[in-house]
């Protein structure tokens, strides 16, 4: 199973556990359930109640204390452990909450009964606290959360987890997250939109503009969708499955003020054996250095750890100018890195880029003896089960004179580690 989600109106905790809620009804009353096991939840409640934006039926889930509703604003602030008591009644005077560490959160957390909940919970405000940190300049271990910290707010994001969970989708893809514009109020002051710890914690996500003000991507939905995005696949050929509407309070001057949650079933089941991870594909047009210039900025690319992968075509361009492309494969948290090399090495005004996501074989590297050596392999597991091999191109090269007597050692060489490995099962 698959899961698109369309950010129309923005992403909040209270707008997505929405739209799950009106996609998989049937979990309402087994989150109903696994909240209740929580000590702190004895003085609340939760309900979704149906809403309408734009003449759009869907849902909002609200969680209730004593008749009052809490909004998801997801404003954090920090305050540092060796911050004075007048420095902190100031600023608890500027809302209703109180200050949270991580310490105070995670006791809450430690009364989740199920270990992958909790787990997930905990990895959701781990990443909050990490990007609060980094704006801020501020140890990890001195940052304190205001809203998003707060018993309502830690109820959101438990029900998500729970709802991501039960709801059996095995990947998630996302359309562009809508920027916003101006400014939000939080208790230090006001924030560009989006703010500062949404824009460290969806830094590879993709943004559009469509000219509504406000703040579209609260803090708690974009540590949502940065947990998230650890499942981030294309979407797969298959049937549309079910759909549910998530409904925001403000009301937009254009767009409706929802979130949509598309389930998809495929039709093939998923891969068991592959691995799923992210990548960054980073390209770049050249039609002015020559060729000895430029194969020498390529292998010293090649050469920076996290460039996974280098390749290179020609083409025609502007003018009828034959020109070089360049595509980097590299690990997304490298990426500036990387392509400020670029625009060291090379004559090229700009970089292109964009995050992709694949499926990739468990490999594994050995050596196998043949003819009193030892040649290294790479062997990879199919879907199937069965073992392929690869002998390693550099060891290869060393005995490439005839090109007969190479191709057999290489067949042989395959062939005994998969064998080997067929026999064995592991190494």
């Amino acid at each position: 199973m698959h899961v698109h989600m369309d950010f129309i109106g923005g992403m909040a905790g209270d707008m997505f556990c929405a739209a799950m809620l009106d996609a998989f009804p049937e979990l309402t009353e087994p989150l109903q359930q696994q909240l209740s096991g929580l000590a702190f939840f004895e003085s609340y409640q939760i309900t979704t109640r149906p809403a309408t934006q734009k003449d759009i039926c869907g849902k909002r889930f609200l969680v209730m204390k004593k008749n009052a509703v809490f909004d998801d604003k997801n404003h954090i602030i920090f305050t540092p452990q060796t911050t004075s008591s007048s420095s902190l009644s100031r600023h608890a005077t500027a809302t209703d909450h109180h200050h949270y560490s991580f310490a105070d959160i995670d006791r809450r957390i430690q009364q989740v009964s199920d270990p992958q909940i909790r787990q997930g919970v905990s990895e959701i405000y781990r990443r909050l606290i990490q990007a609060e940190s980094e704006v801020h300049g501020i140890p990890v271990d001195q940052i304190h959360l205001h809203e998003v910290g707060a018993d309502d707010a830690l109820i959101d994001i438990i029900s998500a987890v729970f709802l991501v969970l039960r709801s059996g989708a095995r990947s998630w893809s996302f359309s562009p997250l809508p920027w916003g514009n101006g400014t939000v109020h939080c208790a230090h002051g006001d924030l560009p939109v989006p703010a500062p710890a949404t824009v460290k914690l969806l830094k590879t996500f993709r943004w559009s503009h469509d000219d509504e003000t406000g703040e579209r991507v609260t803090p708690t939905g974009a540590a949502i969708l940065s947990w998230l995005a650890e499942h981030q696949s294309v979407r797969p050929v298959g049937g549309l499955y079910r759909d549910g509407y998530g409904c925001g309070k403000r009301q937009f001057t254009r767009l409706a003020n929802i979130l949509r949650i598309c389930v998809f079933t495929t039709d093939q089941p998923a891969p068991q054996d592959e691995l799923q991870d992210q990548v960054m594909i980073v390209q770049f047009d050249i039609d002015d250095m020559s060729g000895e210039a430029l194969a020498i900025a390529q292998q010293k690319l090649r050469e920076i750890p996290e460039v996974i992968e280098l390749s290179a075509s020609c083409l025609t361009g502007k003018k009828q100018r034959m020109l070089f492309r360049t595509e980097l494969l590299c690990v997304p948290e490298k990426l500036q890195h990387i392509c400020q090399q670029i625009l060291l090495l090379t004559t090229t005004l700009g970089v292109r880029y964009w995050l992709s996501s694949r499926f990739k074989l468990p490999r594994q590297a050995s050596e196998v003896e043949y003819q009193h050596q030892q040649w290294p392999v790479k062997i990879a597991t199919r879907p199937d089960g069965s073992f392929t091999a690869k002998l390693e191109a550099d060891a290869w090269q060393q005995v490439l004179h005839n090109y007969a007597a190479s191709a057999e050692l290489k067949y042989h060489v395959e062939m005994l580690a998969v064998n080997r490995k067929s026999n064995r099962g592991t190494d």
